[in-house]
């Protein structure tokens, strides 16, 4: 059965209140709420309240218009700032429609399919194999070398692995990210990206790729702004995968990062190597 049609959307700000086990805000006439793996987008028409609840205000409640005189669902993120909340209730409550629709809010809101998408499964299974791998090559090590009567190549094998694992976080994440910017360096689309919500170090924007398909990508901190609108930033996306995408820099942050790998997380994972792989290969050799 078709959805029912919406009314047009009115203008909001972009608010957004990230709660203990979920968040809401509000973006191009709606309010989006995730609750866990679950996200629906709620249009202003099909609201018939909000109102701050819960421990000094701090929570949201958004309630949906009904039918034949029945209450509409409810939906409530508890929040962690009243003022926030407030605002947020403020401004639904003054773009909210006075009268509902015939067939009551909740035929306006769409649900996306719940569940965890195959790719997040897949990259589960695939950290937790790599974690196992990890603890049994530590634990072995550790019993090998003990087997051979070494106490102090136990001590630097066991104290060793945490600036190996620092090291190879630190230099495994600058190669991803530079594998991956130089991938899209010759076949990225430059597009604009837009608030979406978000607040701090996380800071959400969203694009629009070339087929019209709307995408989301959190914003890198150093992400020049476009104009001087903190609004708006310049991502690159890649073309074969339009939802995979990197925040434009510049030249001199990117060469501060480059430096800072290789003069912080070089060392670091070169100690790692000798406390470790190290004292393996002399015993042996």
């Amino acid at each position: 059965m078709p959805r029912q049609s919406e009314p047009s959307l009115p203008r909001l700000p972009s608010l957004s209140l990230r709660g203990r086990r979920g968040s809401i805000w509000l973006d191009a006439g709606a309010v989006w709420l995730d609750h866990g793996e679950e996200r629906r987008r709620i249009p202003i028409a099909a609201v018939e309240g909000a109102r701050a609840t819960g421990r000094h205000g701090r929570s949201v409640e958004v309630a949906l218009w009904g039918t034949n005189g029945l209450p509409g669902p409810v939906f409530v993120v508890e929040g962690r700032d009243a003022a926030a909340a407030a605002r947020f209730v403020e401004v639904i409550n003054r773009a909210r429609p006075r009268t509902g629709p015939p067939r009551g809010g909740a035929a306006l809101v769409d649900v996306l399919p719940p569940g965890t998408p195959e790719a997040v499964r897949r990259r589960k299974r695939r950290t937790r194999a790599e974690v196992l791998t990890v603890l049994v090559v530590y634990l072995g090590g550790i019993a090998g070398l003990a087997l051979a009567g070494d106490m102090f190549r136990v001590i630097m094998w066991a104290t060793g692995i945490g600036p190996l694992a620092l090291g190879i976080l630190l230099v495994g994440i600058g190669a991803a990210a530079a594998r991956r910017r130089w991938a899209l360096r010759k076949r990225g689309v430059a597009v604009v990206a837009r608030f979406s919500h978000g607040g701090g170090q996380k800071r959400y924007f969203r694009y629009t790729d070339l087929q019209g398909g709307d995408h989301e990508i959190l914003a890198d901190y150093a992400a020049p702004k476009i104009g001087g609108d903190p609004d708006r930033i310049e991502v690159v996306y890649d073309p074969e995968e339009p939802g995979k995408a990197v925040c434009t820099l510049t030249g001199r942050t990117l060469a501060w990062r480059t430096a800072g790998i290789a003069l912080f997380g070089g060392p670091i994972l070169l100690l790692g190597l000798v406390m470790t792989v190290g004292q393996v290969v002399s015993l042996l050799f």
